[in-house]
């Protein structure tokens, strides 16, 4: 557990001194096409969703879309698409093949400074707690459900039950560090 802690701690300091967003860059599989204004992207990442769950032949589309929007969208849009390609990876949706390293990159993106999307925060989480594209960090893993709390989200009630498995799992001194990360995050970070 003194590992985990001092892997959090290692993460908190880079992102503390970093001068510009962890998750500034595009996977290279985004692919570079017009701009989309903001109420546009809405309309797409729509159709991009309720395509990721039809036929294979548009779910390769819907990827496509995704990877777009999520790289020109308004910030809540580019977050929201970052989340369901994240999904799409992690779960193998739309054809894809399951990616677990991939779909971490995508809800790191959509839960950090670049996105502040509490489901994204709620499944970076989840990841931690998992070790799902990344090291098993109960530490990491609270800190990221704790801060998906923050905000209104569809995931509110499983992020409460993960919080509860969570206080169960950490220690006492590494659930108060864990608070003092999380509010550490926010005031130095998540802004």
């Amino acid at each position: 557990m003194l590992k985990q802690f001092k892997s959090a701690v290692r993460w908190l300091v880079l992102l503390a001194t970093m001068t510009g967003p962890v998750w500034a860059t595009t996977p290279a599989t985004t692919p570079a096409t017009t701009p989309v204004s903001g109420a546009m992207a809405r309309g797409q990442l729509s159709e991009a969703i309720e395509m990721l769950h039809g036929q294979q032949a548009k779910s390769a589309q819907a990827i496509k879309a995704l990877q777009r929007i999520a790289s020109q969208g308004d910030r809540q849009t580019r977050a929201e698409a970052m989340l369901w390609l994240g999904r799409a990876y992690r779960d193998g949706l739309a054809g894809t093949d399951k990616d677990s390293a991939m779909a971490f990159d995508y809800f790191q993106r959509a839960a950090g400074r670049e996105g502040l999307n509490p489901e994204a925060q709620y499944e970076l989480g989840r990841a931690y707690l998992n070790g799902e594209g990344t090291d098993r960090n109960l530490i990491a893993a609270f800190m990221w459900t704790e801060l998906s709390l923050h905000g209104p989200s569809k995931t509110s009630a499983a992020a409460e039950v993960q919080k509860a498995r969570l206080v169960t799992m950490l220690n006492t001194v590494q659930l108060e560090k864990a608070r003092q990360l999380v509010d550490q995050l926010q005031r130095l970070y998540l802004k």
